[in-house]
């Protein structure tokens, strides 16, 4: 009997040591994820909110699970984690990029999708191809392959995207606009009978403003910023023409009334959501995410308003400019390769990661049988609508002299809407002759 109850004690205390040894460290900490004992360190340079320094608890709980099991199915790795600054995304990539041509980048980082083309043309990027699978790779929409693929490879993940759209009180309208003419008739018609903001977007002097109100529009006419060679065209032929048109259609709307000229200083969704909560305007132009923003501040919000594709210059032209952010492993050691390319897969690109965490994070997944899969998706007629906008995106392109059209754009737009100039053509003609300018001196 002694025996046996020495037996059951010693037992007992095993598994009482045993508890206790595999609780004697997190798993997921803001700066660690696995064995803080681990033989196999990685790094990896990870934005704020896919850490558990995000704002917000469901997404903390997210990655802490997702984290969590790819720690424990890695035993002997861990990950240290570089946690990138808030609001210094140009610091960040460029530093990356540095870091990168140095040979001392992180295993694996977290890249703006704008910016991951850089790190893949210069070679600083591996194939992800055979930690995928080739299903896996052609379940991506197009236009994030044309960014994160080069020879068939894909050289990054991306992860989550958005969209851009026409907001609208379908209480008021029965049929919303198609056109930029008919836009404008319409934002008058309601300014007069409503006696509210007819048209209201972010046009301030910042990214914003030409990602998501000049691009859609420019690359719906079929324009093109640059050549196959890197060389800014934006301001010859066909792709002046673009800009032009696209630059005046937003000019008139201020010149008109159809929008306030307060547009051209608005700079994030706080002034319109303002305007949509004291029911003071009609349309807004504005990306995916808006919707639930308008869900939070209005109760009934599914009776007053609705979303469609952007107006464009002619109703059967369609484009969108879609962002978000990749994930690409940049290590040279094959076992770190492998490591970092799992932890991508299980967090953001394997089917049923993405799923979970775009609803989480309330982003738009990158994978096309995401939509015709998961419920979520595929019987939610707002998800239907939002997925088939993915069909005609774009990306900013991987340039380095993005940034200069897209701040040279920024100005002449600022400069339209203000009534410091009328000379729209002059403008697109300054910004082909800076961006080219800039191009030769870099060549």
């Amino acid at each position: 009997m002694k025996k046996k109850t020495l037996l059951i004690a010693l037992l007992v205390l095993f598994a009482m040591t045993s508890v206790s040894f595999a609780q004697d460290y997190e798993l997921v900490t803001p700066e660690r994820i696995g064995n803080p004992d681990a033989e196999i360190v990685l790094t990896a340079n990870i934005q704020r909110s896919d850490t558990l320094f995000a704002a917000t608890d469901n997404r903390k709980d997210y990655i802490r699970k997702a984290a969590a099991e790819w720690a424990k199915a890695h035993p002997n790795a861990r990950i240290d984690v570089q946690v990138a600054p808030t609001g210094q995304i140009s610091m960040t990539m460029a530093t990356l990029l540095t870091q990168a041509e140095s040979g001392n980048a992180p295993d694996f980082a977290h890249i703006d999708s704008f910016w991951i083309g850089r790190f893949i043309e210069n070679g600083y990027t591996k194939s992800l191809n055979k930690y995928m699978g080739e299903d896996a790779v052609n379940d991506f929409f197009g236009f994030t392959k044309d960014v994160v693929m080069k020879d068939g490879e894909m050289h990054a993940i991306w992860g989550e995207t958005d969209a851009r759209f026409l907001y609208y009180r379908k209480d008021w309208i029965e049929e919303p606009p198609r056109t930029w003419d008919e836009t404008i008739d319409l934002a008058l018609k309601m300014k007069e009978e409503k006696g509210v903001h007819g048209f209201l977007a972010w046009l301030g002097n910042w990214e914003g403003a030409v990602n998501g109100n000049v691009w859609p529009l420019f690359w719906a006419q079929d324009g093109e910023m640059f050549d196959e060679n890197g060389r800014p065209v934006i301001g010859e032929g066909k792709n002046k023409e673009a800009l032009v048109n696209s630059l005046g259609f937003l000019k008139r709307l201020v010149d008109t009334g159809a929008a306030p000229v307060m547009v051209s200083s608005i700079t994030s969704s706080d002034p319109m959501l303002a305007e949509i909560r004291s029911d003071n305007v009609a349309m807004v132009a504005n990306g995916s995410w808006l919707y639930n923003q308008i869900d939070d501040i209005i109760d009934d919000a599914d009776e007053k308003w609705d979303f469609v594709p952007l107006p464009q210059m002619k109703a059967d032209q369609r484009a969108n400019s879609n962002g978000g952010w990749t994930w690409a492993v940049l290590s040279d050691d094959p076992v770190k390769q492998e490591l970092a390319a799992d932890y991508i897969m299980r967090v953001v690109g394997s089917k049923e990661a993405m799923a979970e965490r775009t609803k989480v994070y309330n982003y738009l997944p990158t994978r096309e049988s995401i939509y015709e899969n998961d419920p979520y998706y595929s019987e939610n007629e707002r998800m239907i609508k939002l997925g088939e906008s993915l069909e005609y995106g774009n990306a900013r392109p991987a340039n380095s002299l993005y940034n200069t059209v897209s701040e040279l754009t920024q100005t002449a737009l600022g400069r339209l809407l203000t009534g410091q100039t009328d000379d729209i053509e002059a403008e697109v003609d300054e910004i082909q002759r800076e961006a080219l300018s800039e191009w030769e001196a870099n060549k």
